[in-house]
């Protein structure tokens, strides 16, 4: 199989929330089934039970791997479990996406982005989104959101350009052999629940890359999709206790020089300057 989706998926128990979280996954499953050979491993964070779940995808004609028991273990965790499902089942697998509920997709749009990864030594490629805010990241414009689904689609399309800006937005597609080099996430470090799971990538492919090639990531801007962005994150309890845990494993995985890397990556250095000193003054 040419490539595999990754998703965690979260269908928060709320009454406002659960009417919110399953007309998102319905919009998700039903965009990702226009495309071809599509093939999700889910993991279920809670919310559904498997049986509903497979239920689900069957009603959208989307094939899917259920993986996990409705237990909430973490954004990385449950990355790294898919990410390890595929290594062990699908070994021929030439790349590997993350996306996430809150999405809406084109027919075929890893299709570009496939291209681009066959005609470069990139290790991953982002597409453009646009947010719930109607910002077209990562250019910094904004447009105005369609209100029905199918003109959303249209509006995608319609974005298609074929340029390459720096810059890293989820979804996010990997060759799945830099993605097993870099070993994925490691949850020895990254033992909350979210918070720095995609910078810990990043500094791991600065690394496979060779820093004297300076690389950073890339959006390929033929390919847009919608991505609500933080949609279920900041509802959560306890977020900022799960951040904090995964800042300090950030730090003791990488160390100041991965932090200083990644403020070259993000071009906010001051932010990451002050985890820096926070951390070795912590040290003393």
């Amino acid at each position: 199989m040419r490539i595999i989706h990754t998703m965690p998926l979260l269908i928060r128990s709320e009454p406002l929330n659960i009417i919110e979280d399953m007309m998102m996954a319905s919009a998700c499953f039903e965009s990702l089934a226009l495309s071809e050979d599509a093939l999700v491993i889910i993991y279920n964070q809670g919310g559904l039970s498997n049986d509903q779940l497979k239920q689900m995808c069957t009603t959208f004609k989307l094939t899917a791997v259920i993986l996990g028991e409705g237990e909430n273990v973490g954004i990385a965790r449950a990355r790294q479990r898919c990410f390890e499902y595929i290594w062990e089942h699908y070994c021929d697998t030439s790349y590997v996406s993350e996306i996430h509920v809150d999405m809406v997709f084109t027919p075929n749009w890893h299709t570009p982005l496939i291209d681009y990864l066959e005609n470069s030594d990139e290790p991953m490629i982002s597409p453009g989104i646009i947010t719930i805010t109607g910002e077209l990241q990562p250019l910094g414009q904004y447009t105005t959101i369609p209100s029905t689904y199918r003109e959303l689609i249209t509006h995608l399309e319609s974005l298609s350009v074929d340029e390459v800006h720096l810059g890293f937005v989820h979804p996010v597609i990997h060759r799945a052999n830099a993605l097993q080099s870099v070993g994925g996430y490691d949850t020895q470090f990254l033992s909350g629940k979210q918070g720095y799971e995609d910078d810990s990538l990043l500094i791991g492919y600065v690394y496979y890359m060779g820093t004297k090639n300076n690389w950073r990531p890339k959006c390929y801007l033929k390919s847009w999709v919608y991505h609500a962005t933080l949609a279920q994150r900041m509802s959560l309890p306890d977020r900022h206790i799960d951040f904090a845990i995964n800042e300090k494993g950030l730090f003791q995985q990488y160390g100041a020089y991965g932090l200083k890397q990644l403020s070259e990556i993000h071009s906010n250095s001051a932010d990451f300057e002050q985890l820096i000193h926070r951390y070795i003054l912590e040290e003393e």
